[in-house]
Formats: structure tokens, C-alpha cells, sequence
């Protein structure tokens, strides 16, 4: 990545079908990120977490045709509002995420994912992936309360 090269933010909103503190906990649960930390059609696997401001995290998404290694630190947890926490695939440059969680409705949550400083032409790929996250995170709760 150059140094003139722009840096950007990708960002998706759902309402998940669960209250704030268990949308939250799934994000730092090993058995939960399994399930749904990998875009479809891929999974999650060798997840390892260490949730505490700077403690790391650690998973494979894998893919038909390719795994991809993804690592990072925690730098923000503030349950059930908030977690942050760097994001970097093997090589790359650390990004940002920070998920928001807001009460909404009954018993729902409005989680806000923001992954910031992202190269451009990241921006899409980053904003489909985290939206099929997304869907797969709001299945995995919504079967819990079922």
C-alpha cells in the first residue's frame, strides 16, 4: 500500500434478534466465532481469543479455494456497548474495527460494525463480507432464543 493511497471505512447495521450483552459476549466466545466470524461460503477455524484489552485473537477462514489467517489485538471493551480491536490478514497493514451495540425494540440490539482504514479498494469486498457476518451472526442468535 502506498503512502498517497487513501484509506477508508467500510460499514454495516443490522438488528439482532437478541439483547445487547448476549450479542456482545458471542463476539468474544471462541464456540460463537466459529460459527459465524467467515463470510458464506467459508468458516471459521483454529479461533483462539484472549479477551482483555490487549489480549489477541486469532482465526482461519477457510474457503473452497483458499484459507486466509487473520489476527489482531483488542483495544476497546466496553461490554455490552462497545468492542474494538485491530484486524490484520498475514502481511497486511492493521485496520480497525469497532462493533456498537444499542438496546433496540424488545429485546434487540442495533449492532453497528465500522472497519476503518481500509485501503479503497477494500471498502466493498470488506462491506460484503462483514454483511454475510453479519447474517450468519443473527441466525446463530436468533437460534439460541428459538
Amino acid at each position: 500500500m502506498s503512502a498517497e493511497q487513501p484509506l477508508t471505512t467500510a460499514r454495516v447495521e443490522r438488528v439482532l434478534p437478541a439483547p445487547p450483552e448476549e450479542a456482545y459476549d458471542a463476539w468474544l466466545d471462541e464456540d460463537a466465532l466459529r460459527d459465524f466470524m467467515c463470510p458464506a461460503p467459508g468458516s471459521a477455524s483454529d479461533v483462539s481469543v484472549d479477551p482483555r484489552v490487549g489480549g489477541s485473537f486469532r482465526f482461519v477462514m477457510t474457503f473452497p479455494d483458499r484459507e486466509s489467517e487473520i489476527t489482531g489485538e483488542y483495544i476497546a471493551l466496553d461490554r455490552p456497548g462497545l468492542l474494538s480491536f485491530t484486524w490484520r490478514h498475514v502481511g497486511d497493514v492493521d485496520s480497525v474495527v469497532t462493533v456498537a451495540f444499542a438496546p433496540h425494540g424488545d429485546g434487540e440490539t442495533l449492532m453497528t460494525i465500522t472497519h476503518s482504514r481500509l485501503p479503497a479498494e477494500l471498502v466493498r469486498s470488506s462491506t460484503d463480507g462483514w454483511g454475510s457476518i453479519v447474517e450468519k451472526l443473527a441466525a446463530r442468535l436468533g437460534y439460541a432464543r428459538g
